[in-house]
């Protein structure tokens, strides 16, 4: 899928066009531009020049990205594709009702990676729709772009728009492996989302959800759960939705909302089996060897070759979490990878994917890896 990764460091509209240019080289069929929040980007400046591009050029602007291993605020980590890719542009999902063009997927398309905003609405809509719409065997990886800060700062572009509110998807007619951990546990039984508005929690078992929330917590960390250290607590308590396989999908507590409400990173569906789950610095990185294997698994299934690049796409609250412990991630994800794989990818702010063999789901605090040659 990637015949080269390349890192630059945004700095000079002239390193630009050379960076692009190498990038372009050797007939690539595409280049997708991974942006650290901290570059300097300017949209209207760059535009021309993707313009002239022959080529589909897309990305998104991240918290951070990775490179050969290391962590960057500032700074472009630019794919080039050798397999003809096609890209969808959705510039508004609060108006997406589940309907687009499905001309840009061709017969010969394998793997979709989808790039949204980190805070736009109805992306369970738009997975759920890519999902029915015949895609169940190709394998999806993507995450969510955008800034903590800034919720309205644009974080996606094409060589015809900058937007916020939005999607890319690209279609490429290549195989990429997909494996996805995160290493949280439930601490207690099972309850109901009894009410739920998009990202918004209201009631769970029909008690107001920050008071069943905080009683689950202060019973296991013996601590007094308030307002003032919401966030640093409720970091190592994410809400798992729990599906029918067993499987816990992450949701990242953000803050209390009106009336004992609880705001979460992403959309939950109401009526949703929840449970509260605990995080360990060392059990959280285990998984993340353990998506790795997941994903050489079947690369090495289909291709019959052993990997050369790793795309990781990893929750920026799982990052914050595991503090100076991230590196140790990165290493395990390096050990168990192979000799002299590179690794890049970058911070989200949700992650998107599917092995193949399972539904397309939208996930938080979780490690989302991809193999290629």
């Amino acid at each position: 899928m990637f015949q080269k990764i390349e890192f630059y460091s945004g700095q000079e509209l002239e390193g630009w066009q050379l960076f692009l240019k190498e990038l372009s080289k050797d007939n690539a069929e595409g280049i997708l531009l991974l942006v650290g929040e901290d570059t300097p980007f300017d949209y209207k400046q760059l535009q021309p020049l993707l313009k002239t591009m022959n080529i589909e050029v897309w990305g998104g602007i991240f918290p951070e990205v990775i490179y050969n291993g290391s962590l960057y605020k500032q700074g472009v980590v630019g794919c080039a594709l050798q397999s003809p890719v096609s890209i969808e542009m959705i510039k508004d999902l609060s108006k997406f009702k589940g309907d687009f063009s499905r001309d840009f997927i061709s017969e010969n398309t394998e793997s979709l990676l989808i790039f949204s905003d980190g805070w736009a609405d109805n992306v369970p809509l738009l997975i759920e729709t890519l999902y029915e719409n015949n895609f169940k065997e190709m394998n999806f990886i993507g995450g969510a772009a955008g800034s903590l800060t800034d919720i309205h700062k644009p974080s996606l572009f094409t060589q015809d728009d900058f937007f916020a509110g939005g999607a890319i998807i690209a279609a490429v007619e290549d195989y990429i492996s997909v494996g996805i951990k995160h290493g949280l546990e439930p601490i207690f039984e099972p309850a109901i989302a009894s009410s739920v508005y998009k990202n918004i929690i209201k009631s769970i078992n029909w008690e107001s959800a920050f008071e069943y929330y905080k009683r689950i917590i202060e019973q296991d960390a013996d601590i007094k759960f308030t307002v003032d250290n919401f966030l640093e607590v409720a970091k190592s308590y994410p809400i798992g939705m729990l599906k029918y396989d067993n499987e816990i999908i992450l949701r990242c507590p953000v803050c209390i909302g009106e009336e004992n409400s609880i705001v979460v990173r992403s959309e939950m569906t109401e009526n949703s089996v929840l449970v509260i789950t605990k995080g360990y610095p060392d059990k959280l990185i285990a998984a993340a060897g353990s998506a790795v294997e997941q994903a050489r698994v079947a690369f090495e299934s289909k291709k019959k070759i052993s990997p050369g690049k790793v795309l990781i796409v990893e929750c920026l609250s799982r990052a914050l979490f595991l503090e100076d412990r991230f590196s140790d991630e990165l290493k395990i994800i390096a050990n168990k990878a192979g000799n002299d794989v590179l690794l890049f990818g970058f911070l989200s702010l949700g992650e998107i994917a599917s092995t193949g063999d399972k539904y397309i789901e939208l996930y938080n605090k979780t490690v989302v890896v991809a193999m290629d040659e």
